[in-house]
Protein backbone atom coordinates (compact mmCIF):
# COMPACT_ATOMS: atom_id res chain seq x y z
CA UNK A 1 0.00 0.00 0.00
CA UNK A 2 2.92 2.60 0.39
CA UNK A 3 4.25 1.93 -2.72
CA UNK A 4 1.19 3.11 -4.03
CA UNK A 5 0.86 6.30 -2.43
CA UNK A 6 4.26 7.09 -3.06
CA UNK A 7 3.36 6.49 -6.88
CA UNK A 8 -0.08 8.79 -6.43
CA UNK A 9 2.42 11.71 -4.69
CA UNK A 10 4.72 11.30 -7.66
CA UNK A 11 1.69 11.80 -10.05
CA UNK A 12 0.85 14.42 -7.90
CA UNK A 13 4.03 16.43 -7.67
CA UNK A 14 4.40 16.05 -11.76
CA UNK A 15 1.05 17.33 -12.51
CA UNK A 16 1.57 20.37 -10.06
CA UNK A 17 5.42 20.47 -11.72
CA UNK A 18 3.66 20.85 -15.19
CA UNK A 19 0.84 23.00 -14.37
CA UNK A 20 3.63 25.44 -13.13
CA UNK A 21 6.03 25.10 -16.11
CA UNK A 22 2.89 25.87 -18.00
CA UNK A 23 2.09 28.76 -16.35
CA UNK A 24 5.61 30.56 -16.77
CA UNK A 25 5.42 29.48 -20.81
CA UNK A 26 2.08 31.46 -21.07
CA UNK A 27 3.17 34.52 -19.10
CA UNK A 28 6.39 34.73 -20.94
CA UNK A 29 4.84 34.06 -24.23
CA UNK A 30 2.55 36.69 -23.26
CA UNK A 31 5.22 39.20 -22.16
CA UNK A 32 6.93 38.69 -25.90
CA UNK A 33 3.90 39.14 -27.62
CA UNK A 34 3.02 42.46 -25.73
CA UNK A 35 6.91 43.35 -26.29
CA UNK A 36 6.40 43.25 -30.06
CA UNK A 37 3.07 44.80 -29.81
CA UNK A 38 4.53 47.98 -27.86
CA UNK A 39 7.11 47.83 -30.85
CA UNK A 40 4.71 48.16 -33.26
CA UNK A 41 3.11 51.12 -31.51
CA UNK A 42 6.19 52.92 -31.58
CA UNK A 43 7.21 52.29 -27.79
CA UNK A 44 10.83 52.61 -27.02
CA UNK A 45 12.57 49.63 -25.24
CA UNK A 46 11.86 50.53 -21.60
CA UNK A 47 8.38 51.99 -22.67
CA UNK A 48 7.93 47.96 -23.95
CA UNK A 49 9.00 46.77 -20.73
CA UNK A 50 6.78 48.60 -18.64
CA UNK A 51 3.52 48.19 -20.56
CA UNK A 52 4.60 44.45 -20.61
CA UNK A 53 4.96 44.36 -16.88
CA UNK A 54 1.45 46.12 -16.76
CA UNK A 55 -0.21 44.24 -18.85
CA UNK A 56 0.72 40.75 -18.07
CA UNK A 57 -0.25 42.08 -14.59
CA UNK A 58 -3.30 42.49 -15.43
CA UNK A 59 -3.96 39.14 -17.46
CA UNK A 60 -2.97 37.11 -14.23
CA UNK A 61 -5.03 40.01 -12.17
CA UNK A 62 -8.11 39.24 -14.48
CA UNK A 63 -7.37 35.46 -16.74
CA UNK A 64 -10.00 35.37 -19.22
CA UNK A 65 -9.43 33.40 -22.09
CA UNK A 66 -8.27 35.55 -25.28
CA UNK A 67 -7.89 38.49 -23.25
CA UNK A 68 -4.20 39.21 -24.31
CA UNK A 69 -5.36 39.84 -27.66
CA UNK A 70 -8.27 41.63 -26.64
CA UNK A 71 -6.07 43.92 -24.92
CA UNK A 72 -3.67 44.88 -26.97
CA UNK A 73 -6.51 44.93 -30.21
CA UNK A 74 -8.07 47.53 -27.94
CA UNK A 75 -4.67 49.35 -27.43
CA UNK A 76 -3.64 48.82 -30.94
CA UNK A 77 -7.25 50.78 -31.85
CA UNK A 78 -6.52 53.56 -29.60
CA UNK A 79 -3.22 53.59 -31.23
CA UNK A 80 -5.04 53.68 -34.87
CA UNK A 81 -3.18 50.75 -35.65
CA UNK A 82 -4.85 48.73 -38.07
CA UNK A 83 -4.18 45.06 -36.70
CA UNK A 84 -6.79 41.63 -37.33
CA UNK A 85 -7.39 39.37 -34.45
CA UNK A 86 -5.86 36.81 -37.02
CA UNK A 87 -2.55 38.78 -37.33
CA UNK A 88 -2.02 38.77 -33.13
CA UNK A 89 -3.23 35.02 -33.03
CA UNK A 90 -0.43 33.92 -35.78
CA UNK A 91 2.24 36.24 -34.26
CA UNK A 92 0.95 34.18 -30.67
CA UNK A 93 1.70 31.30 -32.41
CA UNK A 94 4.78 32.02 -34.20
CA UNK A 95 6.46 33.12 -30.24
CA UNK A 96 5.13 30.20 -28.48
CA UNK A 97 8.07 27.83 -29.23
CA UNK A 98 10.15 30.45 -28.76
CA UNK A 99 8.82 30.90 -25.28
CA UNK A 100 8.92 27.60 -24.55
CA UNK A 101 12.32 26.95 -25.41
CA UNK A 102 13.59 30.16 -23.11
CA UNK A 103 11.34 28.82 -20.40
CA UNK A 104 12.70 25.53 -20.37
CA UNK A 105 16.53 25.88 -21.02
Amino acid sequence: MNSFNDRERGFEAKYSFDLEQDFRIETHLYKMLIVWAGEQMGMSADECQAYAVKTVGELVANPRENSVVALLLADFGRKNIDITVSQLNAKLEELRPVARAEVLT
